[in-house]
């Protein structure tokens, strides 16, 4: 099997798109321009072994995306983490895969269904553990399939999935748990920076006054760390800043709006790309950090409400979390050029034995009152010299949840959905449903508002209130639509040279 590359230099830095086709020993392979490419290997991702010997397939601890040669097959990998996926086609003798599902569309030419309502729920369902999750999504040109934390292996002849390496590690006291973390990071900072690459990495952490990022940032700082964001205010209005935590540290802090993504002068669209990875959008306020974020690896603190709860929704390997937070980045990171690293996925499957760790006699100590507390975490915090009450006294979030909110879009992308909906208003109709618009008028309407204004955002959108209730369920269909053209024109022009340049190669060969 041989990989052969063409480079897409006006896609998303991190995007990349692989054909296979049966029979054939080639596999060709069209990417964005900080993708790394050798003739054995390609990747966007770091991993926790030196980077030359590429051995991203063989580990749990890897995020991003790529894949190897071996012999007369391929492995694709995914992340080590549920905030990111594969996407693979197969039909006809030809299978695709990409780390883009925007991607994968345009290249099959494909198209999802603008009436269907319930993608949000297809991709939550990742929550809910890697055996439970809905597989694939359906499209014009047949299902694409989604394959979350472990790789799969194209053979010459069909993908089938392989399960990532499950090593049995040690966490049974704090200092061997701890111990795991440090050594992971350790070795995923020498191979983000390993001078190999073509394109390095340096690490970027975010701070809160919660548990999770204050503890990641705690285990990273030694291994490079030396800068972090932090988005005012929090989801609540209340600050959130986490500048004891990192003043303690000696990282820079930059504090940033959440809500800079919807400033008047912001890139149309900013939603989109968020949109379109989980038909949620929760993390569209890192567009505020993009000028951050290019060749950063992002720690995070995604899955800490699960790996480091006392009592978690599940004990098993599946990784089962308590919602999708994290996920929406996945497609955004491509087009912004940066790796996703949530440390708590850290050794993920062993979530049994990290939760009997927080919930035994030797954390006591760390164990406060009350329903918020994660003891590994508070350890992990204070022991470096940060006060107690200056992290993990009440939880907050940065995320923005689209069905509660009144103005739903940014005000540019709120009048372009709405001449979607008016575009594709006889798909409704053809089904003998009603169009949704973003315009309502009438004595019903106003009533609605005038009890909207008495209930919390939460209350709104449970009880259909909110503009953001009735427009949320086909914002994904419309953000796959709006993001196909970063891809179109270059993969177009990119397998037109191809086939432009094979015969030529044959005669040379």
């Amino acid at each position: 099997m041989h990989l052969r590359y063409t480079p897409v230099p006006d896609w998303p830095r991190l995007a990349w798109l692989a054909r296979c086709r049966r029979g054939d020993p080639t596999v060709e392979v069209f990417h964005g321009p900080d993708v790394e490419t050798t003739p054995d290997w390609f990747c966007e991702a770091v991993w926790d072994g030196e980077f030359r010997r590429a051995g991203f397939d063989e580990t749990d601890v890897v995020f991003g995306s790529g894949a190897r040669r071996h012999g007369a097959s391929v492995t694709f990998v995914s992340s080590g983490s549920t905030v990111d996926r594969l996407h693979s086609h197969e039909t006809a003798g030809t299978a695709w895969v990409a780390n883009s599902l925007v991607c994968l569309l345009v290249a099959v030419g494909a198209d999802v269904d603008p009436t269907y309502a319930t993608y949000y729920e297809d991709f939550k369902s990742i929550s809910d553990g890697l055996a439970r999750y809905t597989r694939s999504v359906a499209t014009t040109a047949g299902p694409v399939r989604l394959t979350y934390f472990h790789n799969l292996v194209w053979d010459g002849s069909a993908l089938r999935e392989r399960p990532k390496p499950g090593p049995e590690r040690d966490f049974g006291d704090f200092a061997a748990y701890r111990g795991f973390l440090e050594a992971s990071l350790a070795a995923l900072a020498q191979n983000m920076s390993a001078p190999d690459r073509a394109f390095p990495f340096q690490m970027l952490g975010t701070i809160s006054s919660g548990y999770d990022s204050p503890a990641v940032a705690v285990l990273a700082q030694p291994y490079g760390l030396e800068e972090a964001i932090a988005f005012q205010p929090s989801s609540s209005g209340a600050p959130d800043g986490g500048g004891a935590i990192a003043r303690a540290l000696g990282v820079q802090l930059r504090h940033l709006d959440r809500d800079a993504w919807r400033a008047a002068d912001a890139p149309a669209g900013p939603e989109v790309p968020f949109l379109a990875a989980d038909a949620k959008g929760e993390d569209v306020y890192f567009r505020g950090a993009e000028a951050y974020l290019a060749r950063r690896v992002l720690v995070t603190g995604y899955h800490g409400d699960q790996m480091w709860s006392k009592r978690p929704r599940a004990k098993n390997a599946d990784v089962v979390r308590g919602d999708q937070s994290g996920l929406s980045l996945s497609e955004y990171r491509l087009w912004a050029g940066f790796l996703h690293l949530p440390v708590p996925f850290l050794g993920v499957r062993q979530i049994g034995d990290v939760s009997a760790l927080s919930r035994s006699p030797a954390m006591a100590s760390w164990d406060v009152p009350g329903a918020y507390s994660r003891p590994i975490c508070r350890r992990i915090v204070e022991t470096a010299g940060v006060a107690r009450g200056a992290f993990g006294v009440r939880k907050q979030t940065a995320s923005v949840l689209f069905f509660e909110r009144d103005d739903v879009l940014s005000p540019g992308s709120l009048a372009d959905y709405g001449e979607w909906l008016r575009t594709h208003a006889a798909e409704w109709h053809d089904r003998g449903l009603a169009a949704p618009s973003p315009a309502a008028h009438g004595t019903a309407v106003r009533l609605r508002a005038a009890l909207a204004r008495l209930a919390s955002p939460r209350l709104r959108n449970a009880l259909g209130l909110a503009r953001g209730a009735r427009l949320f369920p086909h914002l994904f269909p419309w953000a796959v639509e709006r993001a196909k053209p970063r891809y179109r024109a270059g993969l177009y022009e990119a397998i037109a040279e191809r086939h432009h340049r094979a015969p030529e190669q044959r005669a040379r060969a």
